[in-house]
């Protein structure tokens, strides 16, 4: 595949704060500890080494985790390291999308990958560890209990009675989805593979978490990714402190919306809201939030209520109860693992920057913020129709009218513009005007009024031609709407639409290392391949 890019700046679909992250604009530094440049890694590293993390504890618990698994070399050399002062993780999570769900799962990963291999090149006396956090306790099921193929929406439904963190809602359903996957393939070459990685892990014996384990750890166990669960008692032992400061202090919040002002101060939108409390009760079937309400901590939506002392006690005994919340998860993540980054898509980040100063309180380490690698993948039949039309690659990025218009005119064989005219136009009723003030000066209004007449009719007669061109250029326009179609479903960029099921069956398996050949997030451009075969 030939490998273009584009500055993020030029597409349109990334906001203006990641826009000035990227280019290192002053004004967001205070939110942050280091810049995303390979040469701020150096003094990330040496900030790092200050904080202690029980590596004990969490090497065992992922050798724990790992129990049924296949594991790689690169993954047991990666687990071990992790016992060393030297060996740092980079992090990207994502939540347990059926079947990976949208493209910009596999390159989130393929960026910290990457990342990892990057920084050990560059300070090779230290270990670099690439990790995806899965995000289990999330309880969002609308949002991971599909993925989309051919503009079809294949998605899996709950058992009755189930509910609570996503992870451990089981697949009962999976076998009705994989002969859906298997129906809507027919019999392309290479569906069959698609549906048999499928049923190898989407099985009625699995829940959430296992299978998207399982399938993570196939596709990239061998490049050395080790994958983590949150949902763990053990691990949240090392919270308990943290937990209790945000049940009985509440102060997180605070120094979160103190922050947030900040930014919205600076015209960058406000992309998390924090609770009083950051926590959820979490048990089967259920995760509600906590709040206190006269003096007794309750769980929404249930029975369950408790003092203080009563709480504490729960948390002391079962901290495997308490379930963080979108501002609170990224502080356990960087209680538990040696981490050095965070990579994310610019809706992560954004949160991201709001928790800068609840950090800072908590005296946690503050990561080094990445955005993801994001990817167009232009498949070889709309290469050969934008060579047809004799589009360029930015071209694509132009809204599809705007696009269309600009086709038009170039290929008419008039100018459909009328610009000239309108110039024209102008100057005879100015010559008009000057004419009438001396007699009148309120004839001024009059003759402006009939020269904005004027010109909406030629900007009508303007339209007409253009809509008659379009016409003459029908074929071309379809093909035009086409391809935009297709690479951008629903007017989005195709990586937050598109399944890998889509790459699949174009490139089949061939597709990962391709795409770890051209994904380097601290490239800092939108990376577009062109199929040219």
């Amino acid at each position: 595949m030939n490998k273009q890019t584009i500055p993020y700046s030029q597409t349109t679909f990334f906001s203006s704060l990641i826009n000035d992250y990227l280019t290192d604009d002053e004004k967001l530094h205070p939110f942050i500890n280091h810049n995303c440049s390979l040469q701020a890694f150096a003094d990330a590293i040496a900030e790092r080494k200050q904080t202690t993390i029980n590596r004990e504890l969490l090497t065992k618990q992922l050798h724990h985790q790992y129990k049924g698994l296949p594991l790689s070399d690169a993954v047991k050399k990666n687990i071990e390291q992790l016992k060393n002062n030297n060996c740092f993780t980079v992090t990207t999570g994502h939540q347990l999308n059926l079947f990976t769900g949208p493209l910009y799962f596999l390159y989130k990963i393929i960026s910290v990958i990457n990342l990892a291999k990057t920084l050990k090149a560059t300070y090779p006396e230290n270990d670099f560890i690439p990790v995806f956090w899965m995000a289990t306790e999330d309880h969002d099921f609308e949002e991971i209990n599909h993925f989309n193929l051919f503009n079809e929406r294949l998605s899996i439904q709950k058992e009755a009675g189930e509910d609570g963190a996503v992870g451990r809602l089981s697949l009962t359903n999976a076998p009705h989805v994989a002969q859906q996957l298997e129906e809507l393939l027919g019999d392309r070459n290479g569906g069959d593979k698609i549906v048999e990685l499928f049923r190898q892990f989407y099985t009625s014996n699995n829940n959430f978490t296992q299978a998207t384990k399982a399938l993570v750890n196939h596709l990239f166990g061998e490049y050395g990714l080790v994958i983590i669960d949150g949902d763990d008692a053990e691990l949240k032992k090392s919270m308990i402190p943290y937990f209790e400061q945000e049940l009985v202090a509440q102060k997180n919040h605070q120094f979160i919306e103190k922050t947030t002002q900040q930014l919205t101060d600076l015209g960058y939108k406000s992309q998390v809201t924090p609770r009083e409390i950051n926590l959820f009760y979490l048990d089967n079937n259920l995760r509600e939030r906590i709040v206190v309400e006269d003096e007794q901590y309750k769980v929404l939506n249930t029975n369950l209520s408790f003092t203080k002392e009563e709480i504490l006690t729960e948390l002391n005994n079962h901290p495997e109860k308490f379930s963080p919340n979108v501002v609170m998860r990224p502080l356990y993540q960087e209680v538990i693992l040696p981490n050095l980054a965070y990579i994310g898509g610019g809706g992560e980040l954004a949160y991201w920057f709001q928790l800068k100063d609840m950090f800072n309180v908590n005296n946690v380490f503050f990561p080094t913020l990445i955005l993801r690698n994001s990817v167009l993948v232009i498949d070889a039949g709309s290469t050969k129709k934008m060579q047809k039309l004799s589009l360029e690659v930015p071209q694509l990025f132009e809204d599809t009218e705007e696009l269309i218009k600009e086709y038009v005119t170039q290929h008419a064989d008039i100018n459909l513009a009328l610009s000239q005219q309108k110039e024209q136009l102008a100057k005879l009723y100015e010559t008009i005007e000057n004419k009438a003030v001396q007699l009148d000066k309120t004839l001024q209004a009059v003759v402006n009024a009939e020269l904005q007449k004027a010109i909406n009719g030629i900007n009508n007669i303007e339209a007409r031609l253009l809509k008659a061109e379009k016409q003459r250029e029908e074929v071309a326009v379809n093909q035009i709407r086409s391809i935009k179609d297709k690479l951008f479903p629903n007017g989005g960029l195709q990586e937050r639409h598109d399944n890998m099921s889509s790459l699949l069956l174009f490139y089949g398996m061939d597709i990962i290392p391709t795409l770890m050949q051209h994904l380097h997030p601290l490239d800092k451009e939108l990376v577009v391949l062109v199929d040219e075969r």
